[in-house]
């Protein structure tokens, strides 16, 4: 029988008991290679109101260890370690836990950019006012030597064509408004992959994003969707998440990547 070890929620809240503005989550599992790179760069941060959430998914390699040290150091709020059914059941575990007006998403090998980066998406979020539901900037991605990839990331003017054809927003630390993640009813836990492209896209037919013009995370070259064994199953999802909102037909750009994978 398996007994999930959770540890309780201390929150980034401030003196006068104020709930975080954001609710930074992390999904894991057997990665305690490349998890205390993504702690230390949230807790680097010089947006100070946030808490730090962390889902592992019943790690076998020492994952669990790394993050009880996190956690009494005061790097890590809230975690839980259990078996789940997938990176979505894992965030949606951490939304419902989480207090942020903000909720924000880091694979265990991505990295905030510099201590900025956080601060630099919430001031954009503020700057928008009632209209801001996401707030997204650019990402660089690099390999395990810390070798740039790519740049990804580009103004939603340019970017809403090819975002209704298939191709995401960069997710990694961007903000999600946690009211507008209540009301889509959190991600559907039946994606393995392209989950986050479902909902957003649900959203962003309906109301544009905010773009920052600035890196605001390093993301780890080769993660599951850019794997060969599953770049499959991601276009298939993304093809069965434009049918499910509405989007009719399958661009060419996405039928040619389905043929080549």
């Amino acid at each position: 029988c398996h007994t999930p070890k959770v540890h309780p929620m201390n929150t980034g809240a401030d003196a006068r008991g104020a709930a975080p503005e954001v609710s930074v989550v992390v999904g894991v599992r057997n990665g305690a290679a490349t998890l205390q790179r993504c702690l230390d760069s949230i807790a680097a941060q010089d947006f100070a109101v946030r808490e730090t959430l962390v889902v592992d998914g019943a790690s076998t390699d020492g994952t669990r260890d790394l993050i009880e040290r996190n956690a009494r150091a005061g790097k890590v709020n809230w975690w839980v370690s259990e078996p789940d059914n997938g990176i979505y059941q894992a965030w949606n575990k951490a939304i419902r836990r989480g207090r942020g007006h903000w909720v924000a998403f880091l694979g265990c090998d991505d990295v905030f950019h510099d201590a900025g980066a956080l601060g630099a998406l919430v001031a954009a979020g503020r700057a928008a006012g009632a209209r801001a539901r996401v707030v997204y900037g650019r990402i660089d991605r690099v390999t395990a030597n810390g070798v740039l990839v790519e740049t990804i990331g580009a103004p939603w003017e340019k970017a809403r064509e090819p975002f209704l054809r298939g191709v995401n927003i960069p997710h990694a630390g961007t903000l999600h408004l946690h009211e507008m993640l209540e009301a889509r009813g959190y991600f559907d836990e039946s994606y393995r992959i392209a989950g986050d492209y479902h909902l957003l896209l649900g959203e962003l037919l309906e109301r544009a994003p905010v773009f920052v013009d600035r890196v605001v995370v390093d993301m780890g070259f080769g993660g599951m969707s850019s794997r060969p064994g599953t770049i499959q199953v991601s276009l298939r999802e993304v093809a069965r998440a434009r049918r499910a909102h509405g989007l009719h037909g399958t661009p060419l750009q996405l039928r040619a990547a389905l043929a080549f994978a």
